[in-house]
């Protein structure tokens, strides 16, 4: 609301402020600007906006256009005038009155003239957009230009598409496109605008671009949203079509180095689960994560970090086994004669690996299936001590 207030009082300052550079008068139940007013035939404006035209002098092609749009309505004239008038804009950087010209230009007609030139000049206008090209605040002509335009340039590249699905406009449209998505964030369509443009246009220059453009995508995502694998595994298939389709293109190796990258993160995200459990003194479910990250990412620099976790946990728990097999005897001879269930005696490596479980992606269910059974062993020597020493312990009572 109060960027709405501004932009209103700034919007009555400027006008109040400003100077009148030109008067109005009424003709044909319009306002019109006196300067637009005919002052000689038809033909004789056509003459004058071609000469213009020719001069490359813009601004007045403008004015001479103008004149015969509002002037001679029905004249033959007029849809060439419209042509004109947006090229005129065009070429004096007002991009929103040249998309609007062009686009009624090619509406009135059914075969125009000019449509292959005016598409190209509408293509040329979505990429002024894309590279940051703003429209006028307001859409009024006196106000500044501040207002972002890619959503107008998406739209004007999906005209070009349309129209000229085979043209080279058509590829460089759906490169644009899939440009303005990626920033966006919009990663599945992005990603489907670079599959359309590579299987359109196989041999076209930009369809190794699009292939970096979709690891370019996959990486993005990986980044702001959770890492899935799946990500990976896709990024990996496009590496391998790439390679397959270009095998002595240089940004083969910018895709690879991308893929790297992204190993470099899901191992990271391994790498910081495992960490946790570590700092938690939970040994055996850190163990299954740095285990992954060994054998799912063993080119990453953390393969190597979690390898030394790996000596230095093994280490402690081979430390526990011998303390605690030293002290099995003496806790032979403590035991209380009540009754105790074989039930109820619980390893603490079996509560860990159950909460490793719990975070731990779901392709790694049987990985951590044989780490749970090796990690039981030491149950299955009480279970089977337990029965023995309670009927030793009758047998003394009789």
């Amino acid at each position: 609301m109060r960027i709405l207030s501004f932009c209103i009082a700034a919007s009555i300052l400027f006008f109040h402020t400003s100077p009148s550079y030109a008067a109005y008068t009424v003709r044909n139940g319009k306002i019109v600007n006196k300067d637009d007013i005919a002052t000689a035939s038809v033909q004789e404006h056509y003459s004058f906006s071609q000469e213009a035209y020719q001069k490359k002098n813009w601004n007045e092609v403008v004015h001479q256009n103008n004149i015969i749009i509002k002037n001679f309505p029905d004249s033959p004239f007029t849809e060439e005038a419209m042509f004109y008038l947006g090229v005129g804009y065009f070429y004096i950087n007002e991009y929103e009155l040249a998309n609007e010209n062009f686009s009624d230009y090619l509406k009135k007609l059914s075969a125009p003239k000019h449509f292959e030139e005016a598409m190209k000049y509408k293509f040329l206008i979505a990429e002024g957009f894309r590279n940051g090209n703003k429209k006028r605040l307001l859409g009024l002509q006196k106000m500044p230009k501040i207002i972002p335009a890619k959503e107008e340039a998406l739209t004007i590249y999906e005209e070009v598409i349309t129209a000229l699905p085979n043209h080279d406009f058509a590829a460089q449209s759906l490169f644009g496109k899939a440009e303005i998505l990626l920033s966006q964030e919009e990663f599945r369509t992005c990603i489907e605008t670079y599959q359309t443009l590579i299987r359109r246009f196989s041999k076209h220059p930009l369809a190794p671009e699009s292939y970096v453009g979709i690891a370019k995508s996959y990486l993005a995502q990986c980044k702001v949203q959770y890492p899935d694998p799946d990500f990976l595994d896709l990024a990996e298939i496009n590496l391998r079509k790439f390679k397959q389709d270009f095998p002595r293109e240089d940004k083969v190796n910018t895709v690879e180095s991308m893929l790297e990258e992204m190993k470099e993160i899901y191992a990271k995200s391994l790498y910081d689960v495992a960490k946790f459990f570590e700092r938690t003194k939970k040994a055996n479910a850190a163990k299954i994560y740095y285990s992954q990250i060994v054998a799912k990412y063993p080119n990453t620099k953390l393969a190597s970090v979690s390898n030394k976790r790996l000596e230095v946990i093994n280490a402690k728990l081979k430390a526990e086994e011998e303390k605690k097999a030293a002290a099995k005897p003496q806790e032979k001879q403590e035991m209380p004669s009540q009754e105790v269930r074989a039930t109820e005696i619980v390893s603490p490596a079996e509560e860990e690996v159950e909460e490793a479980l719990e975070v731990l992606p779901c392709e790694s269910i049987n990985a951590v299936t044989e780490t749970a059974e090796a990690n039981t062993e030491i149950v299955n020597v009480e279970k089977t001590e337990s029965p023995s020493l309670e009927s030793k312990m009758l047998e003394e009572k009789q």
